[in-house]
This record gives structure tokens, sequence and C-alpha cells, in this order.
């Protein structure tokens, strides 16, 4: 319809059958047959066809009234569509677990915005274990965060992992910890944790060391002893007590050296993040999401590419 609406309007400009086919890039006969298709479609003659020239009737003029109208809210529309496109107009919705909130994304988000400065990014900060269900329920676009064992039962979740990066246990300087040279698991687990809550698998490692912590009442999670949301309330508790923390290594190494912070020379191997971007696999992803993805992978590269030291090694003291 709306193409036969174009070839009215071209006819109705040139006043000629053979001027607005040609303008149409159609043949005669071809312009010809969708004008009468259209008088079919609205039952009357739409143009007086005159030795000087064809002229709309005046139902022709209704028609062609809105034929100008419809014509100019299809070109809005692929205007929209390309300003959508090109991120001139956007919005992303994204849904950001505590660790990686407080880690590379900020970055990740400034380096969208400088490229794309006209999307409109909205940000929820959610535990891990609820990101994946913001997603089904179109919350969110792409969830980032701790990539918990029941998301790889959803074949409708697509995961890109990012590499496994170092944790490691921190705390004040001058803490008890601090005099031993190489501490046990057993030995921080003497101390009670602030921290945001744990992935199950974190209770691999601390089995026996209930000071630390519990496993949630669902079995879901390592709960440490005080539970905060955001890694400044951790370090303010752990400044002036004997709570221990535990964070990624290059997010210590990022700590102002006069913070007052040590690291915890304890190494455990298999005590790494495991954190991804996960999305639908069946939703085709706006432009914004797709830059965003970019983005993030190189920002999480960056961050975690820096000189990961923090703190000073604890001093050596003789256990007896």
């Amino acid at each position: 319809m709306i193409q036969l609406l174009d070839y009215a309007v071209a006819l109705q400009k040139h006043r000629n059958f053979a001027r607005a086919a040609k303008q149409l890039g159609v043949s005669q006969p071809t312009l010809t047959r969708a004008i009468q298709e259209l008088e079919g479609h609205f039952g009357s003659k739409l143009f007086d066809r005159t030795t000087h020239g064809v002229f709309p009737t005046a139902i022709g003029k209704i028609v062609l009234d809105g034929a100008y109208r419809i014509s100019g809210c299809v070109e809005d529309l692929h205007l929209q569509v390309r300003s959508f496109q090109s991120m001139q107009r956007a919005e992303l919705k994204l849904g950001i677990g505590p660790v990686v909130a407080q880690t590379w994304m900020p970055d990740a988000v400034v380096s969208l915005l400088h490229n794309h400065p006209a999307i409109d990014v909205h940000i929820s900060t959610q535990e891990w274990s609820e990101l994946v269900p913001s997603l089904f329920s179109n919350k969110i676009e792409i969830a980032i965060g701790e990539i918990i064992p029941d998301i790889c039962k959803h074949k409708e979740v697509t995961v890109l992992q990012f590499p496994a990066r170092p944790i490691r246990f921190f705390c004040r300087r001058g803490h008890p910890l601090t005099q031993i040279e190489n501490p046990t698991m057993s030995e921080i687990g003497e101390y009670p944790m602030a921290s945001t809550k744990l992935p199950l698998r974190a209770s691999e490692h601390f089995g026996g060391t209930r000071a630390l912590g519990k496993l949630s009442a669902n079995g879901l999670y390592f709960e440490p002893r005080i539970s905060c949301q955001t890694f400044d309330v951790c370090l303010r508790i752990i400044s002036s007590s004997d709570n221990i923390g535990i964070a990624p290594l290059s997010q210590l190494s990022r700590l102002p050296a006069d913070a007052g912070y040590e690291v915890v020379p304890l190494d455990v191997p298999s005590l790494r993040t495991n954190a991804g971007i996960m999305r639908l696999r069946d939703r085709t992803l706006t432009p914004s999401a797709e830059a965003f993805i970019s983005q993030a992978l190189a920002s999480e590269e960056a961050y975690h590419s820096l000189p990961q030291e923090a703190g000073r090694k604890p001093r050596a003291r003789t256990r007896g």
C-alpha cells in the first residue's frame, strides 16, 4: 500500500504518467496498473486523465493528503531507526554484580559514552544470584557477574567468560595476621570476614573456619560474618577492626600505599574469580549492547593488566 501511495504522489507531482514512471524507475504500464489497483482499493477514481495532464479528483486529493502524512511518518520512522542503529538515540540496561561494579565496570561505561555520548545507560547493581532472573524478566539486556553453576543449565543463556583472576585475603596494617610470615587457611579463619556474599564454591576453601561466616540457610551462597554490598563499607570496617576482607588482587593493588591495608600472603590457586557476560541466546542485541560488550572486554583486560602488588608482606613471627 505504501508503495502505491508513493506512486500516486509522484503522479500528482509530474501530472504525467511517463514522467512519473521515469522518476520512479518503473515502466509506464507498471505505474498505470498501480494507480488502477489503488483506485480499486478505495473504490473510486483518484485521477482524471485529460489532454492537458493528469489531475487528482476530490477523493484523490483526500488520498494524496493522507499519502503525504504517511510518507512523512515513514521517513520519520526511518530516521529513528537510523538514529538508533548509529546510537544517536539509544538506551542500555545493565545488571552488574557487586564486585564487577566496583572494579572495571565504570571504566567500560566511560569508554562507551566517550564514543557514543547519546546513549542512556541504566545500571542496576544486583546480587549475582539475581542477574539471570533479571535477564529472563527483561529488566536488563546484559548481565555481568559471577557465573554460578545453575547458569550452565540454562540453554537460553549465552555466557562469555572472563579469564580467572586471583583473589586474596587482606587486613588492616597491624592486624595479628601481619605478624605471621606464611599464615594458613586455619589461622586466617580465626577472624571474622567483612565482604559481599560469596558464591557457594567459596565454601570449599572455608571449611572448618566458622569465624569467617557460614553457608546461607538455603545453601546457595557463603555468608560472611559481616555481609555488605560495597567494597568501601568493607574497607571502613576492616580498617578499624580485626575483620578481614577478600577481593580480587587487582582491586587491592589500586588501594593507595598509605591506605593501611595489607594482603595476606596466602595464595590459594583455586581461589579465583569466575565472572562473565550473560545474555539471552534468542534475543538480538541492540547496537548499544554490542558496543558495550566490546568496551567491557577491553576494560576488564586493562584493569587486570596492571602490576598486581598490594600492601607489604607481613613480618615474620616464630610460632610457638
